[in-house]
């Protein structure tokens, strides 16, 4: 995990002209390196990628839309979901996707820093799926460059910065609407914390 010994001050990084606002929080992010021959293979159809490393998302439909062809359609959803878990659990795949759990991140909309269990060279691909505690709970799959990778301590992993690639707009605002939400927590939350500290002096 990173601590406030090892996240460096970061300024805003620049995309298309744009200067993104960052912002430290904790996430759950998963992981998984991909292959320029599988990057190459569905580079233009990431979802591909996506539904290989972490499998089909499944899609809840209100339940007055439901129908049998529809309840079959997430019956089928459920169960290559469940073949998915238990081929990575018995894969000796050493490229399997990896979970960092609910980690320290800095992230913007043009990348994220994060800290991963194995180092990663600079130009590798990952595939990465991201949770945005929005006002509803947001999975976002997206594909990274690496950028920079930084052994933090034996057992503290790797300090790993990616840029996001191929996001689309409304990809973009999404996370960056996601920043400023928690910026505005963070700072709601430190004017708390110093008007109790005035009441009490």
């Amino acid at each position: 995990m990173i601590d406030s010994h090892h996240a460096p001050k970061v300024k805003g990084a620049k995309a298309n002209r744009r200067e993104y606002a960052r912002v430290d929080d904790l996430l759950r992010v998963d992981y998984r390196k991909i292959s320029p021959e599988e990057y190459v293979r569905h580079q233009d159809n990431p979802e591909g990628i996506f539904n290989r490393v972490f499998g089909e998302p499944l899609k809840t439909p209100e339940v007055e839309e439901i129908d049998l062809e529809l309840l079959y359609k997430l019956i089928y959803q459920a169960n290559q979901k469940m073949d998915r878990i238990l081929e990575i659990l018995e894969s000796r795949d050493a490229d399997r996707y990896v979970s960092a759990g609910t980690e320290y991140v800095n992230i913007s909309g043009s990348g994220m820093r994060f800290t991963a269990d194995r180092s990663f060279s600079v130009g590798d691909i990952i595939a990465l799926k991201i949770f945005l505690p929005l006002i509803s709970s947001t999975w976002m799959t997206v594909l990274g460059r690496v950028v920079s990778s930084t052994k933090l301590s034996p057992k503290d992993g790797y300090l790993t910065g990616i840029h996001f690639m191929g996001l689309s707009e409304d990809e973009r605002e999404v996370i960056i609407r996601y920043v400023f939400k928690r910026q505005r927590e963070l700072l709601r939350l430190t004017s708390d914390i110093k008007d109790r500290g005035s009441e009490d002096a």
